[in-house]
């Protein structure tokens, strides 16, 4: 059984609409590459009507916990980060929750261990 890994990242102060929507297609764009991955619909408030708006900045993928999957998961997000500098990645799998930062190999390496432990945690 696979769990699903929500995958944030932190706006800058300058981010408009536009530039969080390009921003959140490609990170589903790099996720897409190790598995299934979708847009979180925002909650629809009372009234709304019609289909509800997706959340910028945060995208599902679905997760195992093979470790070279782990691995590419972390690789992907820390990937990300060093393109888009100043911003931080969350991850929630489950109860657990997780935050990269511009990480350097001994951290990215306690990360894929942490992310893993969380995953088969959830199940």
């Amino acid at each position: 059984m696979s769990e699903v890994v929500e995958v944030s990242f932190t706006p800058l102060p300058e981010d408009d609409d536009f530039v969080l929507d390009q921003l959140t297609d490609e990170l589903e764009e790099d996720l897409r590459d190790i598995g299934e991955v979708r847009r979180l619909e925002a909650p629809a408030g009372p009234g709304d009507k019609g289909v509800g708006e997706v959340v910028l900045a945060t995208v599902a993928v679905v997760a195992g916990t093979d470790p070279g999957y782990v691995q590419a998961l972390v690789d992907l997000v820390v990937g990300f980060l060093n393109r888009n500098q100043g911003r931080k990645a969350h991850l929630r799998i489950g109860d657990v929750e997780l935050t990269i930062e511009q990480a350097t190999k001994a951290e990215t390496t306690k990360m894929i261990d942490l992310v893993r432990d969380a995953i088969e945690r959830s199940r």
